[in-house]
This record gives C-alpha cells, sequence and structure tokens, in this order.
C-alpha cells in the first residue's frame, strides 16, 4: 500500500538511477544480495543495542529493495526466479532485522519486548505466506495495511527517534496480525464467492 502511494512519487529518480547501476552492469540479483547483506548488518546493530545506527541501515538496505525491480526493467532482466529470489530473500532480511532485535531484548533480559518481538516476525511470515498461498487459489491477494515496506519504515522511524520504539514495536505487532487476519478473511470471503458462484 506504501509503495502504491509514493512510488509514483519517486518513479523518475528510480529509472535513472536504475539506468545508470544498469549502465555499470550491477544486475537486480546482485541489488537483491546487496540488501539482503545490508539487512544482516542492521541486525547485528540492533543485537548490540545501537537502535539509532540500525535504523540508519535499514534504510540504506531499503534501496536495494526501491531499485532491483526499476534495474530489471530496465535492463530487461526480468526474471521468475529473479522475482522469487527477492521473495525469498525479503524472508531472511526479516529475521535478520527483528532477530537482531529480539537478541537485543534478551540480553538485556527484556522478557516482554523480547515476545513482542518474536511475535512481529510471526506476524510478518505468515502474512507474506498467506499472501502466496491464497495466490495459488485465486489472482491477488494484496489486502492490508501492514506488508513488508509499511513495517521496515515504521520501524526505521521508531528506531531513528528511538525513545518511540516500544510503541512502534506495539503497532507492529498488532499490525503484522491484522493484515494476516485481514488476508485469511479476503481469501475465505474470495473463495466462497467463486464456490456459489460455480
Amino acid at each position: 500500500m506504501l509503495r502504491k502511494a509514493i512510488y509514483p512519487k519517486i518513479e523518475a529518480l528510480l529509472n535513472s538511477a536504475a539506468k545508470f547501476l544498469n549502465e555499470k552492469g550491477v544486475t537486480p540479483n546482485q541489488l537483491t544480495l546487496a540488501g539482503l547483506v545490508l539487512n544482516f548488518l542492521a541486525g547485528w546493530i540492533y543485537a548490540n543495542g545501537w537502535v539509532f545506527f540500525g535504523g540508519l541501515m535499514l534504510l540504506a538496505a531499503g534501496l536495494g529493495d526501491l531499485l532491483d525491480g526499476p534495474v530489471a526493467r530496465v535492463g530487461g532482466k526480468s526474471t521468475p526466479f529473479g522475482a522469487f529470489l527477492d521473495s525469498t530473500l525479503d524472508r531472511y532480511s526479516d529475521f535478520f532485522i527483528f532477530g537482531g532485535l529480539a537478541l537485543f531484548y534478551a540480553k538485556s533480559a527484556q522478557s516482554g519486548y523480547f515476545l513482542i518481538t518474536m511475535g512481529i516476525i510471526l506476524g510478518a511470515y505468515i502474512t507474506s505466506y498467506s499472501k502466496a498461498r491464497a495466490e495459488n487459489l485465486m489472482k491477488h491477494c494484496n489486502v492490508g495495511i501492514f506488508e513488508r515496506a509499511e513495517r521496515l519504515i515504521v520501524l526505521a522511524f521508531g528506531s531513528i527517534i528511538w525513545p518511540t520504539l516500544p510503541f512502534i514495536l506495539w503497532i507492529l505487532l498488532i499490525g503484522t496480525h491484522a493484515t494476516a487476519i485481514h488476508r485469511i478473511l479476503y481469501t475465505r470471503k474470495i473463495l466462497l464467492k467463486g464456490n456459489e458462484a460455480e
């Protein structure tokens, strides 16, 4: 949802950057892998309690997510495997980021926030899985507010303005599971309509 709102406003800038990277021989998969490495570093930074710098690294890693698609389109390198790799590595990135935060809270003996962060990981995975599974049964399941871009931008905001982070984690916990439940109910509704039409 957030990507749809913001992307058209920065599309020209992203396409210019994509053309430059394509001319330099940078491939979409290289950007995807670079984003994974930066997200791992963000998780390591979070695990050490450097929340502000973790937020900055998270924003840097987000550039890979924004640019791999335009580079693929500009260079005519869009492939089904590239899309699959991007989605798969996003799950690793989610674990690195929130796992790093969970480790920080575990080391700090803050069991409540450790459990909240683990709950966010669960919600993020269910949100992703419910969409993937639903789209095996119907055309689209893009409903819900807290997709990956929203989660990471909200987390980056809470990290940079770090006193707000505990409140932000509660928002992420509720938001991810609300999105997952929304997708489950939406899928049920669409599939029931399909069965009634038969």
